[in-house]
């Protein structure tokens, strides 16, 4: 009898190469889940978080050089209904002293902001998902799908909101609102009562591009589908929607 040939052993497989910076970037872009599906199994944070706040130094250099300060500050007040409130003899002294306050909120929120913001959002989403979907990852894990998640977003937004203000030659907007991709464009803010107005701000483009991308990066990361891991997301950002217009209700 013949002896059969030996069969071949096969070949070991190679590990797909982890991508880099900017090709986990540009994927995060045009596929969220393959880029996700290497940040989760090489989890890193550091680069997208040092981008956000390069970005966030960038544009409050350049805003603080060009925004009048009193005249944003009285606009401010004026748009808070706080105006009224405020004895006629004290209005410059407040002026004046939230004139210097705000530079230096801002220097010190471009600095720390984006990395407390991402480990607050982290820490929050990574007990969602350990809890209610018994998922298997470490807060490295959940800290960089969330820096991946927004970095990429800032790096769009963040200049757009300089080119409005260049265009429209008014470095006296609020920063937070100069985007207005919401609910809010079909109303009238002087006409609408301040939970709906809050409620209609929050409902914008960019914010659910945001949830779309945590829940792809949790999806990778608890081995479900985008659409089973959006609940995770979204119930936070809702509860956290309901919180702000309850609180213009009362305020």
């Amino acid at each position: 009898m013949s002896e059969s040939p030996p069969i071949p052993s096969p070949e070991p497989i190679t590990p797909e190469k982890p991508g880099g910076f900017l090709q986990n970037l540009v994927d995060v872009y045009f596929a969220p889940r393959e880029a996700f599906t290497r940040i989760v199994a090489r989890p890193t944070w550091v680069l997208p978080v040092v981008g956000a706040t390069i970005l966030g130094l960038a544009f409050t250099g350049l805003w603080l050089q060009r925004v009048d300060m009193p005249e944003f500050v009285e606009t401010q007040i004026k748009e808070q209904g706080q105006w009224d409130r405020i004895p006629a003899e004290r209005r410059d002294a407040v002026i004046e002293q939230q004139a210097k306050i705000i530079p230096i909120t801002g220097w010190v929120g471009a600095v720390i902001g984006p990395l407390v913001f991402y480990c607050v959002v982290a820490a929050v989403l990574l007990f969602i998902f350990r809890f209610f979907y018994a998922g298997e990852l470490g807060f490295k894990q959940s800290l960089s799908i969330t820096a991946w998640s927004m970095f990429p977003v800032a790096l769009v937004t963040t200049p757009l909101m300089a080119l409005v203000m260049w265009l429209k030659q008014d470095w006296n907007l609020n920063p937070q609102n100069v985007l207005q991709a919401n609910v809010s464009l079909l109303l009238d803010k002087a006409e609408t009562a301040k939970p709906l107005w809050a409620l209609a701000t929050s409902l914008d483009l960019v914010s659910f591009w945001i949830i779309f991308l945590l829940a792809c990066g949790f999806g990778v990361a608890v081995k479900k589908s985008t659409g089973s891991a959006l609940w995770g997301v979204a119930i936070p950002w809702a509860v956290m929607v309901a919180i702000k217009v309850g609180w213009n209700a009362i305020f």
